[in-house]
């Protein structure tokens, strides 16, 4: 049965607009809008070898949401790494976005397209909060057209502190001047489902096997596929 896209009120049941005015819907972009997190994993295995280190698929997968600065920084002090952060954030970078500059197939995720249309015929706003750099965000976004869509974009650069701390999505919603009871996060990461529910949002989590076996436990649903939160009692 097709569900209205955001209509389930997660708690009991019923219909959520009619509880409380939502203003906007804010997406992860990694393992999200695309299915990346295969590009991500490879870039990174590529730079853990290249500095000859040996990291867990547990480990690697740890990292899924976590700004590359806290990454490596994470990973610098357990593997005692001689190069410094810079150096390491800007190999990873540039690395980055030579691959997602050029990877083929490049496709937003199935039904993303029309949860999107569904969500601005609605009159609501969009953003993307991402631990990505910025112009990685920038690039997918133009790479897929999907840069209109979105209302504001809020990068892992442009924040204190990454997932899975709160600030990335605090920041989007007083970007979109709204409050964190008006805002929906949508997120395939357990970083990225802590940092919503830190910052007092509604949490879907977006189950992607490609992003590795991440806790989706503490989202407030659990979604496999777009078509689940799209139609039904919306129109």
């Amino acid at each position: 049965m097709r569900v209205a896209v955001f209509g389930q009120m997660w708690t009991g049941g019923g219909d959520m607009m009619r509880n409380r005015e939502l203003k906007a819907v804010i997406f992860d972009m990694d393992g999200v809008l695309i299915d990346s997190e295969p590009i991500h994993f490879l870039v990174e295995q590529k730079l853990f070898r290249q500095f000859g280190l040996r990291i867990t698929e547990e480990e690697q997968h740890a990292y899924v949401g976590v700004p590359m600065k806290e990454m490596w920084k994470l990973i610098r002090n357990r593997h005692s790494l001689t190069l410094s952060e810079e150096q390491l954030l800007a190999g990873h970078k540039e690395q980055l976005i030579a691959e997602f500059s050029t990877a083929e197939p490049f496709e937003a995720m199935e039904g993303l397209r029309e949860l999107l249309s569904e969500i601005k015929n609605r009159g609501l706003k969009t953003a993307v909060a991402s631990s990505s750099p910025r112009q990685l965000i920038e690039t997918v976004l133009a790479r897929l057209r999907l840069t209109p869509m979105f209302d504001v974009i809020v990068s892992g650069e442009e924040v204190k502190q990454g997932k899975p701390s709160p600030d990335i999505f605090i920041e989007a919603a007083s970007l979109l001047q709204a409050t964190a009871g008006e805002c929906i996060v949508i997120e395939d990461s357990c970083n990225g489902v802590r940092a919503a529910k830190s910052a007092g949002m509604e949490c879907i989590g977006f189950y992607n096997p490609n992003s590795g076996n991440q806790d989706l436990s503490g989202a407030d649903r659990v979604i496999r596929h777009f078509s689940e939160i799209i139609g039904g009692e919306l129109q």
